[in-house]
């Protein structure tokens, strides 16, 4: 059967050319539904990109703040550590004068009086009055004892003198026993 056209060559063409624009149009619809799908997808993932970053960042600054604050922390205890020490250190090297004094009272003899205690850092001098030079002496045996040594060593007699009523006046020096 041969083809009978009853429609002219110019509309057949434009038929075509608007088919070819449905087309394009159909498939440019396509295209632009995906880039917008893609589109859409890219942006969420951005987004939760975006909060993650967020809060890691914000978890630095936290632990920045909390570091900061240790770092304080720690350098106060470094600080007051080594000032207790100092003052450990100062504390040990101190003489407990008032064990010392009632150590003291305990070994010194009758008739022994004293008129001058001076204490230094490692030494004490006892200047003081005895009735006989046998006061003197059991006063020098009494720091020398075992009880006497625990308060004092290396006991010297400087000077010992007596005066027309009969009175003696020494000077002694001794090491205190920390």
């Amino acid at each position: 059967m041969a083809d009978i056209n009853l429609l002219p060559v110019e509309e057949r063409a434009h038929e075509r050319f608007a088919l070819l624009l449905k087309r394009l149009s159909i498939a440019s619809v396509v295209v632009l539904a995906i880039t917008a799908i893609f589109t859409i997808a890219t942006l969420g993932f951005f987004t939760s990109l975006v909060a993650k970053r967020t809060q890691l960042v914000a978890d630095i600054e936290a632990s920045a703040s909390q570091i900061n604050n240790l770092k304080a922390t720690e350098e106060l205890a470094v600080v007051v550590k080594e000032k207790a020490q100092v003052a450990q250190k100062i504390l040990a090297g101190r003489t407990n004068h008032r064990e010392l004094l009632n150590k003291l009272a305990r070994i010194v003899p009758v008739g022994v009086y004293f008129t001058d205690i001076k204490f230094s850092a490692e030494k004490v001098i006892f200047s003081g009055r005895a009735r006989t030079s046998a006061d003197v002496a059991g006063l020098v045996s009494s720091l020398l004892s075992s009880e006497g040594s625990q308060i004092v060593s290396g006991v010297t007699v400087d000077s010992l003198t007596s005066d027309d009523a009969g009175v003696y006046t020494f000077a002694i020096t001794a090491q205190i026993v920390k």
